[in-house]
């Protein structure tokens, strides 16, 4: 059986994604914690699903120099900067922890509900009320990393299957997706 292949591929052009970037980390459109959702979603190409379960352990920091670091996947990835002053910020002051069993909340979103993560659907609210193309805007930063970098290390480092990755670059005409189907075994 083979794989679901998209007819379209929606996308957004990088200057409206780095807008939208611009206006998270900088605005004061949504609430904290809808901003770094948000830049979530927009700087690591981030399923909303995903960011809605991400443990705040997920993010580290390294004590001598200070660096931030989040894991998605099987490695750790960096937080650059002004982002990891916004998201230290909303790990010290993270909402809906006051409520009795859910003070010791492992969720980088804690919800209303104890013991629960906020759920994606209202990630996805806030940031369509934006104006942002969910869809699109998430293929552009995959493909923003994609072209960087191969995709089995952008699969290993945000979280993706090997064969989304190398689909995505391919519909992207990619080179490291040429590089593959090209080699040929000795």
């Amino acid at each position: 059986m083979g794989h679901y292949t998209a007819k379209t591929r929606p996308a957004v052009t990088q200057d409206q994604r780095l807008a939208w970037l611009r206006e998270l980390l900088t605005g004061t459109s949504q609430s904290l914690p809808y901003r770094v959702a948000g830049t979530l979603f927009l700087l690591y190409a981030q399923p909303l699903v995903r960011v809605a379960k991400l443990r705040a352990d997920a993010v580290e920091t390294n004590q001598t120099s200070g660096a931030m670091r989040i894991t998605f996947g099987m490695h750790p990835v960096p937080v650059p900067q002004p982002f990891a002053e916004l998201l230290e910020e909303h790990l010290l002051g993270r909402p809906n922890l006051r409520t009795g069993s859910n003070a010791a909340s492992p969720w980088l979103f804690p919800g209303t509900r104890a013991g629960q993560h906020l759920h994606p659907n209202t990630l996805m609210d806030r940031l369509r009320s934006l104006g942002i193309d969910l869809i699109g805007a998430r293929n552009t930063a995959l493909g923003e990393h994609l072209s960087l970098t191969p995709p089995p290390l952008v699969a290993d480092a945000l979280g993706y299957s090997h064969q989304v990755a190398f689909l995505h670059a391919d519909a992207a005409g990619d080179a490291w997706a040429r590089y593959v189907n090209q080699r040929r075994p000795k």
